[in-house]
């Protein structure tokens, strides 16, 4: 049997086991996972104005900078040999 497959069965079983033992399991992991979602939404908010700003302060312009995040995000050549 696939590991992978193996944890996700055991994972919904745990899960299963808590909701019916508990409701209230349910509402504290449910409160936990949506809290976490709102940092990470907040956190790149944050991050984006503080991009913004600097690249204000920096007078780079937005197309220049935009056309260079995609340009970091791409894969790198392989090396060549010679």
């Amino acid at each position: 049997m696939n590991l992978v497959l193996l944890l996700v069965i055991i994972a919904e079983f745990c899960l299963a086991t808590c909701v019916w033992l508990t409701p209230e399991c349910l509402r504290r992991l449910a409160a936990h996972l949506l809290t976490r979602a709102d940092v990470i939404d907040v956190a790149k908010k944050e991050n984006d104005r503080r991009i913004q700003f600097w690249r204000g302060e920096l007078g780079l312009a937005q197309d220049s900078s935009a056309r260079n995040d995609l340009q970091s995000l791409a894969p790198l050549p392989p090396l060549i040999r010679r």
